[in-house]
C-alpha cells in the first residue's frame, strides 16, 4: 500500500546467552539510540509482528476465496463524506490489496509528485520486512492507551537527519496472544500540498480459522490539494478496502 510465534514471557523477561533470538541481527552502526534494558524486548516484539507480516506476503498454493470490498471516498475538511465509489468482488488470494512499492522511496520519498498528481506511499507488509526499511528506521517500545489500551506497540521512525518525506508509526501487538493487530502510520517532512491534519493510514490483520494471516482491512487518508493555491487543501481523499467474508480454500490451477 502485513514467523516466529513468541510466548508472553519472551516479551517481559531478558534472554540468556543460549536463548538469544537468532533472527535478529545488527549490521553496521546505526544512529538509533536503544536502551540495553529494552533492546531484547524490542527484538521480541518484532518477531511477534513478523509472523503476520511474512504470512501475508507468501505465495499460497491453496489460497482462500475472499469477498472483498474496496472504496474511494472524498471527504470535506471535517472528514464528512462528500462522495463514495465502492466495488465488491470475490478474489482467490491472501493478498487482495497488495500494491508493489517503487524502488525509489529512500531517494524520492514516501510522498511524490507524478505529473499533476501527488502520490502517497505507505508501509505494507513487504516493505516493513525489507532490509532497506529496517536499516533506515529506528524502533522503540510504545505503551498503548485509549483505543490501543492493553496493546504493546513497536514504534518506528526515520533515521535522524532524514529530509525526504518518510513514514512514522506503530505496529500494535496483542501481548496476551503475541499477535500483530494493526499498523498505524503518518508521514513526516510532507511537501506543502500534503500538510493537513489527520492524514495517515492503517492496516488491520486477522488470523484465519484455517491457518495463516490476511490483511483484513486497510485505508489511507490523503490531503486533496485545492486548485486555488492560497486555499492550501480542499478536504481529503480516503482509499481502502476490507475483507467481508472468507468463503473457503480454493486450490490454484496448475
Amino acid at each position: 500500500m502485513l514467523v516466529v510465534p513468541a510466548i508472553l514471557a519472551a516479551l517481559m523477561t531478558p534472554l540468556s546467552a543460549q536463548e538469544r533470538l537468532p533472527g535478529v541481527a545488527v549490521k553496521g552502526k546505526t544512529p538509533c539510540q536503544v536502551h540495553p534494558e529494552t533492546a531484547v524486548e524490542t527484538a521480541a516484539l518484532w518477531l511477534a509482528a513478523r509472523e503476520a507480516l511474512e504470512a501475508t506476503t507468501r505465495t499460497d498454493s491453496s489460497p482462500p476465496a475472499l469477498l472483498v470490498r474496496e472504496w474511494h471516498r472524498t471527504l470535506d475538511y471535517a472528514f464528512r463524506l462528500r462522495y463514495e465509489r465502492a466495488d465488491t468482488s470475490v478474489v482467490r488470494t491472501r493478498r487482495p490489496f497488495e500494491k508493489k512499492a517503487p524502488g525509489n522511496l529512500e531517494r524520492a520519498g514516501y510522498i511524490q509528485r507524478e505529473g499533476w498528481y501527488t502520490v502517497y506511499y505507505g508501509p505494507d507488509a513487504g516493505l516493513l520486512l525489507s532490509e532497506r526499511f529496517l536499516l533506515r528506521h529506528c524502533f522503540r517500545r510504545v505503551e498503548g492507551s485509549g483505543p490501543t489500551a492493553g496493546l504493546v506497540g513497536l514504534g518506528f521512525a526515520p533515521l535522524p537527519r532524514t529530509y525526504q518525506p518518510d513514514v512514522t508509526g506503530v505496529l500494535w501487538i496483542d501481548p496476551a496472544r503475541t499477535e500483530l493487530r494493526s499498523v498505524e502510520y503518518t508521514w513526516v517532512n510532507p511537501p506543502e500540498e500534503a500538510r493537513a491534519p489527520g492524514i495517515g493510514g492503517r492496516t488491520e490483520f486477522a488470523r484465519l480459522a484455517s491457518g495463516g494471516w490476511i490483511v483484513q482491512r486497510w485505508n489511507i487518508r490523503m490531503a486533496r490539494p485545492e486548485d486555488r493555491q492560497w486555499m492550501g487543501f480542499d478536504g481529503y481523499t480516503d482509499a481502502g478496502g476490507e475483507v467481508l467474508a472468507v468463503l473457503g480454500q480454493v486450490p490454484v490451477k496448475p
